[in-house]
């Protein structure tokens, strides 16, 4: 990976930095893997600060507001585990920093759980590849932008089961330009089909009860989601590039290719059985979402 130069504020040094476009509900990101998220203390935005003389006999007896600044806040992901901001940077500060040309904020990482800061981690990546973010490690090396493409599984969780002779007619249809094979089930329930690409490899359909449910649902209404798990799993051709942080073109070009297909399935039991669409991140997948999935080019 090519080394950068990095210039964040001062007062997030010493610290892993999450790197997000302006105005993310990181709060609502955060909950998602920890239940228990608050603000231990709110940030607080200035709509406009105290006037200002403006210099020159033509501005004379005139004034000018300082721009709004905001004071960060500390959002308590768990137990000795917290995030301060967002320390807000626009279009030429973040460019001046190293991280592009764009309005962000940036949430600095404070932990004394040394046991549970792997979890902390494992969300940080999956935060910034939920919304196009990047990571600035401590020792700022380097700007880890994990691939928002990558997170291609969907699920979805539902109250409802569907036989195999109402689950295939609806998801059929959107396996278009695939081979479809006869529906399977195992000795332990799982019931299963799988489309084949010529080129671009396997989507494969599981449906099973499962007692294991992401951490964000129960933040949901109860009627919202239930224990059946539909997966909606791609297989590449080269498995291997799933976990290349420099995957070939071809394994791209593919997974662009069938992405749309994931969600339209994905969509097509959504309205069959209802229950809510989690991604591969934990994330939910609003019916928007997953529409504009569904919709994008094959």
């Amino acid at each position: 990976m090519d080394q950068v130069q990095l210039r964040l504020p001062e007062h997030v040094d010493g610290r892993n930095v999450l790197v997000v476009p302006r105005d993310t509900d990181v709060a609502a990101l955060a909950s998602a893997w920890f239940p228990s998220t608050s603000w231990a203390r709110s940030p607080v935005a200035a709509d406009s600060a105290a006037p200002r003389p403006m210099t020159g006999a033509r501005f004379r007896g005139m004034v000018a507001e300082a721009p709004p600044s905001t004071a960060p806040g500390v959002l308590e992901l768990a137990p000795g585990t917290t995030l301060e901001g967002p320390t807000a940077l626009d279009v030429a500060d973040a460019r001046e920093a190293g991280l592009g040309a764009r309005d962000v904020d940036l949430y600095a990482l404070d932990s004394t759980d040394g046991s549970g800061v792997h979890v902390v981690y494992g969300w940080m990546s999956a935060a910034a590849r939920r919304v196009g973010g990047s990571i600035v490690p401590v020792d700022r090396s380097r700007l880890v932008t994990p691939d928002p493409g990558a997170a291609i599984d969907l699920t979805l969780w539902s109250p409802l089961a569907l036989t195999a002779q109402d689950a295939l007619p609806l998801v059929r249809p959107a396996m278009s330009g695939a081979r479809v094979g006869a529906p399977t089930q195992s000795e332990s329930g799982v019931l299963a089909v799988t489309a084949t690409f010529e080129y671009d490899g396997e989507i494969t359909v599981r449906l099973a009860r499962s007692n294991q449910i992401p951490v964000v649902l129960p933040t949901l209404e109860a009627s919202a989601y239930g224990p059946w798990a539909y997966r909606v799993t791609w297989e590449p051709p080269d498995p291997d590039q799933l976990h290349s942080e420099t995957p070939s073109q071809l394994h791209l070009i593919a997974r662009s290719r069938v992405q749309s297909s994931v969600a339209r399935i994905a969509a097509a039991l959504w309205r069959g059985a209802g229950g809510t669409v989690v991604d591969s991140g934990g994330f939910v997948v609003t019916p928007g979402e997953l529409s504009d999935k569904a919709t994008a080019a094959r």
